[in-house]
């Protein structure tokens, strides 16, 4: 079973490895030596190596299943695969896995944005300065009609794509939404999670939620408090109270109304 990964789960994910400036090992030049090969599954074995795909890999791994893309290194085999999935593309989508290069076989990148002429990515092993050699993780912008920008990989999201290809349909066997699209979101981590005190990036994004909704007006932090109870509990009114009086923390329905994203 595909877990449910919508595409701003590797977005995210993607943007803050960007923002925290990671970069490869340096021994004189860039190594290619890197935490994303030795954390991935199956890929240990190429640190060392170009790790552009690989990059994307640790954020599938990260988000939850690896195998909503090809697992392989090499790029070539990236468009193959994705060409056997009936999940290739000439046109960007939100989530895609762009391949650069004459037959997609040079470079990878996340697209994470795109308009009617331009994309804008994040990529691993790579920089912005122009230069040959890639040496960390950062965010592009390319231009679509470049002669190098192949085409477009569709992870197997369980959400609907974004997608300026006018004859794209997602694969229902893919979105596995049994209650609605709150399968493209976190899962309820159980009544005991709500304790004073809890610190986690999923408290993070649920407090951003609540405070999005108009549940709180708190500033949201990564540690549970009384605000965010208070906020739940306002959630739990403004949803009609399911399940009965607001027993302290909130039930499942309400988390899953709320639509939290993944967080890690």
């Amino acid at each position: 079973m595909v877990a449910a990964i919508a595409p701003s789960t590797l977005i995210d994910l993607g943007q803050q490895e960007a923002a925290i400036k990671y970069q490869e090992d340096y021994d004189g030049g860039w190594t290619n030596l890197n935490k994303y090969a030795r954390e991935t599954p199956g890929m240990a074995a190429y640190d060392g190596q170009s790790y552009c795909v690989i990059g994307l890999l640790w954020l599938a791994y990260r988000a939850g299943d690896i195998t909503i893309m090809p697992q392989t290194p090499a790029c070539d085999e990236v468009v193959t695969t994705y060409q056997s999935w009936n999940r290739w593309s000439w046109f960007p989508a939100i989530g895609a896995q762009v391949m650069i290069g004459t037959d997609g076989q040079d470079h990878t990148g996340l697209v994470y944005a795109f308009d009617a002429d331009r994309i804008w990515t994040v990529e691993f092993n790579t920089n912005t300065t122009g230069a040959p050699e890639g040496d960390g993780v950062y965010l592009r912008v390319r231009n679509r009609s470049d002669t190098n920008v192949y085409g477009y990989g569709y992870p197997r999201y369980c959400a609907p794509m974004v997608t300026a290809d006018p004859d794209w349909v997602d694969d229902p066997a893919l979105i596995k939404t049994s209650d609605g699209s709150a399968a493209a979101y976190a899962p309820y981590p159980g009544p005991d999670w709500f304790k004073i005190g809890r610190t986690s990036p999923l408290v993070l994004a649920a407090a951003r939620r609540l405070v999005a909704v108009g549940a709180g007006t708190y500033t949201p932090s990564a540690d549970i408090g009384q605000a965010d109870l208070n906020a739940w509990s306002a959630w739990h009114t403004a949803q009609g109270s399911p399940g009965g009086a607001y027993p302290g923390y909130p039930n499942e329905a309400d988390w899953r109304a709320l639509q939290v994203p993944h967080s890690h």
